[in-house]
């Protein structure tokens, strides 16, 4: 046995070069499996059978991938602005950029409701051109503050403070015609998902209750039908992809905002938007870890 370790080590180091930049150069594939370490070390890399995943030393993270040709994930690798957007009223909120691998949205100033998305009120939007049917999924979306992302601002206070997604009638976007769900504080009901339909620049909103997202942040799931319509979902923030099942909640009980719907065409734009009415907890951050598009029409 011991022979046959030591013939499988000299296999292997037959395999490296030291020559190179870098400490290690494999000519060859490595085969990665699952990790078994509880907790594992931050670092640690996994294939769970589905996910190429990384471990950052508090939660999973799952790799940028792409399910087929029709399917586009952006996991905001990098730094800088977001890539291959359509932005809508990019000076309502200049700072939206891709920061250490998420979406980030500093809303710093809200003078005059600048941000806003509220009857004839459009803020910023950076979508995508989606066609129907589709299937899009939004990982650990919310609200946070300047100082960390992932915290969100004080629910002592009435404040409107959300980060969510929008979809918006295509391919006119003067047309005041939407419909968002959002997560974050809605005055004094904190850290819950708003919806929201405008049809000619009139919303009708709800929300779903208080608390139902703890830490102002969610996953949402947004189902674009072959008829054209659109069902809503959220959950908790679910940072064990592949291992752990998602327990999506049908907003509102069947996945309908409130009030009427527009009428969408068989395209749309959809994508993130973050916005406040008023100032109470302003300046704060929207944040996404990353999105999914899968099964999206040919």
């Amino acid at each position: 046995m011991y022979k046959l370790a030591l013939l499988t080590f000299c296999m292997v180091l037959s395999q490296l070069s030291f020559g190179q930049n870098e400490k290690l150069d494999i000519k060859g594939a490595i085969i990665i499996s699952n990790s078994e370490a509880t907790p594992p070390v931050a670092g640690t890399i996994r294939w769970t059978g589905e996910h190429f995943q990384g471990y950052d030393g508090t939660h999973w993270r799952t790799f940028s991938y792409v399910i087929d040709n029709n399917s586009v994930t952006d996991d905001f690798a990098g730094n800088g602005p977001l890539l291959n957007y359509t932005t809508n009223n990019a000076s309502a909120l200049p700072g939206v950029t891709r920061t250490n691998g998420r979406y980030r949205a500093e809303l710093l100033d809200n003078t005059n409701n600048v941000t806003l998305h509220f009857n004839g009120e459009q803020g910023r939007l950076d979508a995508k051109i989606v066609t129907f049917p589709f299937e899009y999924i939004v990982r650990n979306i919310g609200i946070g503050t300047l100082n960390d992302s992932q915290t969100a601002p004080p629910d002592d206070i009435e404040s409107y403070v959300f980060a969510g997604i929008q979809a918006h009638v295509y391919p006119d976007f003067n047309s005041i015609n939407s419909s968002h769900c959002v997560v974050g504080h809605r005055g004094n009901t904190h850290n819950t998902v708003e919806g929201k339909n405008t049809v000619n620049g009139t919303s009708t909103v709800n929300d779903d209750g208080p608390d139902i997202v703890p830490d102002g942040r969610a996953d949402l799931r947004i189902v674009g039908l072959a008829d054209n319509t659109i069902r809503w979902y959220y959950q908790v923030p679910n940072f064990d992809i592949g291992n752990t099942a998602d327990s999506w909640i049908a907003y509102n009980g069947d996945g309908q905002l409130p009030g009427t719907p527009p009428v969408f065409g068989d395209t749309i734009y959809l994508g993130p938007i973050t916005y406040a009415f008023g100032v109470n907890n302003v300046p704060f951050v929207g944040t996404i870890d990353g999105i999914e598009l899968v099964e999206e029409a040919p």
